[in-house]
């Protein structure tokens, strides 16, 4: 299915608009919602901490009055402090067996004085439900309403209030108290005459009216806009003992501890000292902090759980006004997309649709073969005279399509050469094997002994130019033998010159040519291939010799050179290298466009090769890391190889 640049365009129009606008409302959004959880966290945990400090100097403060209140009635002290002799155990048995709300004893003890005046004192605060006396001994001696039991000693309660005799203010678990009805939290307070305890009161507070109470019956808010708050109160094992739910499931604070835990009760909120906030699994964002009593109110030391305060909001009401926000930003955002929208394909026809046409038109041009195509690039208002990248694109087209004729011309031209190599490679290796099986036809019919150890040495020297030529071409190949890898070992480089020279001497003095060789004092022992670098140079020995003139001079300088590296310059008296010849000097099988002046025969003042030892020197040179360079001027050429004293990276020692 073919898709026009029409709908392409469309599409990435819309995609270049949308992505960006997600994007930013994503960041938007995203940063919106953590600044604002961050504010709503904040608040909810500093409304989690004053509220248990108000809870816990509230408690404070109603233990301190319903101390005072028990404690300065003088009735209810001198009472217990008469009430020195324990009740006879027995006496103790019969009345819990008759304990009932028509236990005469019971009626008694709800009838005296002293229920009386508890009565008063519980009819004077709405917070207690249920208040009892008990003398030192645990038996009770009044009580605003009927008890579970007569006997008070054996609850925990009792035991902890009277602390062996000690006293002192203790608060049990939250509980639900059976003879109240209510959750409620017990202040069991020590009575005493003078410093003596002789006995103990039990408050019953209700939790519901004492929460109620300190936050006035309001609802508690946070956050602007004021979102409303659930409160609830956790023991430390994670039961929620009392919750005033503010959610969309409605308001109830009677709960069973029992079956009420907080989801994800661990972590700081559970142990945790310090006021904090978090995130839960179901949506809610809470704000906490740990509810705890001092250590001693009044004369009396206090034991009391520690509780934990927490107050939640859902997390989409916190976050309301952040989506609302992106909700805005998002239909602001497609508007201005349909804006941009028209504009865009307004300038994609007249800016990128049309001129992407004349480049297609005239790529058809050129695949038919006009390489003499060229764009012009055009004007108008809309472009507002700059350039842009169609413009690059057309003057790229334009530079490639120049390019393309320019390669053209160079595989003709190759072409050419080409075949022209194939006509030098025809000579040098057809005319030894020529003279090679001619001589061995002659040779049948002859019996001179002179004459057959004569074309036998030539047979051997014609021989021995084939080996050459075939050597040549196989130190290019890789892979051949272990001519692809470099076998270092210690180079004393005047030694391998002169052992150099001495392979060169019967060249040049066929030649009567001179041989200069210039050692520095301070060259170094390098590692090298040391027959690879008597190739290299060798062939550009054999190649000084060839083109100098009888009785030339050919030099040979090496020397140190900083940055361990070693040179070794060979100069020449020849006639130097054509400019059009010289950055194909070191090309493969390249010799010139002279094929005439291409010849087999044994060294000869400027006769040429195959072109295929000056490759050879490059390519060991390269092998070894280092370079070859060449000058050249009508009065000779002058070589450069240098090489590093040791292996570079990369130019390891073979194995």
């Amino acid at each position: 299915m073919r898709i026009g640049i029409r709908t392409k365009l469309l599409v990435l129009l819309v995609l270049m608009a949308l992505l960006p606008l997600i994007a930013a409302l994503i960041t938007i959004t995203e940063t919106a919602r953590q600044t604002s959880t961050e504010r709503y966290g904040e608040e909810i945990s500093k409304a989690a901490s004053l509220h248990a400090v108000s809870l816990r100097i509230s408690l404070g403060k109603d233990i301190e009055k319903f101390d005072n209140q028990i404690q300065y009635v003088p009735d209810i002290v001198k009472t217990l402090g008469g009430l020195d002799k324990p009740t006879d155990p027995q006496v103790i048995e019969a009345i819990e067996a008759s304990w009932g709300a028509s236990s005469d004893t019971l009626k008694g003890i709800l009838a005296n004085d002293l229920s009386g005046r508890l009565r008063q004192i519980q009819a004077s605060d709405s917070l207690i439900a249920e208040i009892l006396v008990t003398d030192r001994f645990g038996v009770l001696v009044s009580a605003t309403q009927q008890t579970g039991d007569y006997f008070q000693a054996d609850e925990d309660w009792w035991r902890g209030a009277w602390d062996g005799g000690k006293g002192r203010i203790y608060t049990p678990p939250v509980n639900f108290d059976k003879s109240a009805g209510i959750w409620a939290i017990d202040v069991c307070i020590p009575i005493r005459d003078g410093k003596q305890v002789v006995g103990v009161a039990k408050l019953v507070l209700n939790i519901t009216e004492w929460v109620r109470h300190l936050t006035d019956e309001k609802t508690v808010k946070i956050g602007s806009p004021p979102i409303p708050v659930s409160i609830m109160l956790v023991r430390r094992a994670g039961e929620i003992f009392y919750l005033d739910d503010h959610s969309e499931n409605g308001h109830h604070a009677s709960l069973d501890p029992r079956s009420n835990v907080l989801d994800q009760w661990y972590g700081e909120i559970a142990y945790g000292v310090k006021p904090g906030w978090r995130f839960t699994d179901k949506g809610m964002l809470q704000g906490y902090a740990p509810l705890t009593m001092p250590d001693k109110i009044g004369v009396n030391a206090v034991t009391m759980p520690s509780w934990s305060l927490v107050m939640s909001v859902p997390t989409s009401e916190a976050l309301r006004s952040v989506y609302a926000m992106g909700f805005n930003v998002l239909w602001v955002g497609l508007a201005i997309i349909a804006v941009i929208f028209v504009f865009g394909m307004f300038l994609a026809e007249r800016g990128l649709v049309r001129r992407i046409r004349w480049l297609g038109a005239a790529a058809r041009n050129v695949t038919e073969g006009d390489l003499s195509h060229r764009i012009q690039n055009g004007g108008g208002l809309w472009r507002l005279h700059t350039a842009d990248e169609i413009d690059e694109l057309t003057d790229d087209f334009n530079r490639m399509i120049s390019r393309v004729d320019k390669t053209h011309r160079m595989l003709t031209e190759a072409n050419e050469l080409k075949t022209n190599f194939i006509r030098v490679a025809g000579h040098e290796l057809r005319t030894p094997v020529a003279y090679l099986i001619a001589m061995t036809k002659l040779l049948e019919k002859t019996d001179d002994p002179a004459r057959l150890q004569k074309a036998i040495g030539t047979m051997g020297a014609k021989a021995q130019r084939l080996a050459e030529i075939i050597d040549s071409i196989f130190k290019l190949l890789p892979g051949q033998g272990r001519t692809d890898q470099v076998q270092y070992a210690d180079v004393v480089l005047s030694e391998m010159l002169e052992e150099v020279y001495l392979d060169c001497k019967a060249f040049m003095d066929s030649r009567s040519q001179k041989f200069i060789i210039e050692v520095g004092d301070d060259l170094p022992v390098i590692r090298a291939d040391r027959a690879k670098l008597c190739d290299v140079l060798e062939n550009l020995i054999i190649n000084a010799i060839k083109f100098s003139p009888d009785g030339g001079t050919i030099r040979l300088i090496a020397g140190k050179q900083l940055g361990g590296y070693v040179t070794i310059t060979i100069e020449d008296q020849g006639p130097g290298i054509a400019a059009e010849d010289l950055p194909h000097v070191f090309d493969p099988f390249y010799s010139t466009r002279d094929v005439m002046k291409h010849s087999s025969g044994d060294i000869g003042y400027q006769k040429r090769g195959m072109g295929l030892g000056l490759a050879i020197v490059r390519h060991f040179v390269e092998m070894h890391g280092g370079t070859v360079h060449v000058t050249t001027s009508d009065k000779g050429s002058v070589f450069s190889v240098t090489i590093p004293v040791e292996p570079l990276a990369g130019h390891g020692e073979a194995d």
